[in-house]
């Protein structure tokens, strides 16, 4: 089971939303060292303590997330930033985290 879940509804193309992701992951790979790679509609990405996926779909994009121990204490903070960050390049979206899931 993931530590984070987002999923986000957008109702613009696809290629559009993958280059929205794409640009979201471009401000944390600066700001977090994060590297990432492209298979098909899926963005994966990994840092030391810190691994998941994006998936992109025709509707939806689903971000899953596995933080190390050294990271699971802010949680909260990393999932207040990620959903800054998309609402910031997908404004018409609607949000559903779990913020409350048990890890």
């Amino acid at each position: 089971m993931s530590d984070i879940n987002l999923v986000r509804t957008y109702q613009v193309p696809i290629k559009i939303a993958k280059a929205r992701v794409q640009k979201t992951v471009d401000e944390l790979s600066s700001e977090h060292g994060l590297s990432s790679e492209w298979e098909g509609n899926t963005l994966y990405f990994e840092r030391p303590g810190l691994h998941g996926e994006v998936q992109v779909t025709e509707s939806e994009i689903r971000l899953q997330a596995n933080l190390s121990l050294l990271l699971k204490p802010l949680r909260t903070q990393l999932i207040s930033r990620i959903e800054d960050k998309f609402d910031r390049v997908f404004p018409e979206s609607q949000s559903r985290s779990s913020r409350h899931q048990a890890s």
